[in-house]
């Protein structure tokens, strides 16, 4: 039987958290990685809107599932007890409150931050971010690419509304985030809530990994050495906060166990 496919925007913290999904939840898939716009007409392709990806294609081609949210969703739903990622909402109220909120602001608020200032960083200089744009993505969208790029980045920048100061603001957003889960982390626990792994620890995990260059992201992360001094800095600082040796320690314990990945 072939497996489902995931069809994705290659470098997305949300599309690598959906690659950590499949294999917690132990579910065999083949991954179609796209360039940054193009990962649009692929999803316009399958009948999806720009903002559908990670999308799960089933192998008849009849279900089709995109965003983490309805992912996250369906293979909770589907998942032995032992697999669980999280609380039970009715016998477990409070626990899944956390859990939501903790994923939510990490996507969404820290995360979105996180988004905006790496492709800002990131765009500027084409060896940086080549690998995390064009690895494994159809060989005509890399063609594209060598004589594209510039348009590509114009695009992206514009798309975003990145500019020099919505970068500040954004590494503004990132440190707050890292303040926040800091203080959480501050009594010591090894998980986000309730003393085991939840979706809360994958997504922060996740969400927040571009900011320390994570070992084990599966979405290319540029290598240290390439980038300019100035985003080295940020990432030195960042992977040595509560925050930075918690998501390097996730990824270690749980990234590596649930290997599998794409076939």
């Amino acid at each position: 039987m072939t497996s489902p496919l995931l069809v994705t925007l290659l470098p997305s913290t949300d599309v690598d958290l959906g690659r950590w999904l499949m294999a917690h939840y132990q579910r065999p898939y083949t991954e179609r990685p796209h360039a940054p716009v193009f990962h649009v007409l692929a999803l316009k392709w399958w009948g999806m809107g720009k903002d559908d990806y990670p999308l799960l294609v089933s192998p008849d081609h009849k279900e089709k599932t995109g965003t983490i949210e309805k992912l996250v969703a369906k293979l909770e739903a589907e998942a032995p007890p032992e697999l669980k990622l999280m609380p039970d909402k009715a016998s477990e109220p409070g626990l899944w409150e956390q859990v939501d909120k903790i994923q939510h602001d990490a996507r969404w608020v820290t995360g979105g931050a996180v988004v905006n200032w790496s492709y800002w960083n990131f765009l500027k200089k084409k060896s940086v971010v080549w690998p995390s744009i064009t690895t494994g993505v159809p060989w005509w969208e890399h063609a594209f690419l060598l004589v594209g790029f510039g348009l590509v980045r114009t695009l992206m920048y514009k798309g975003l509304k990145l500019d020099q100061s919505a970068a500040d603001e954004s590494l503004k957003q990132i440190e707050k985030g890292f303040d926040t889960l800091d203080a959480l982390l501050s009594d010591g626990r090894e998980y986000l809530v309730g003393g085991r792994l939840s979706f809360a620890d994958l997504a922060v995990a996740a969400s927040l990994a571009p900011m320390v260059l994570a070992q084990g992201y599966h979405g290319m992360l540029p290598d240290q050495a390439r980038c300019p001094v100035e985003m080295q800095e940020v990432y030195v600082r960042l992977r040595q906060r509560p925050t930075g040796l918690f998501i390097q320690r996730i990824y270690d314990r749980h990234r590596a166990l649930a290997q599998g990945g794409p076939r």
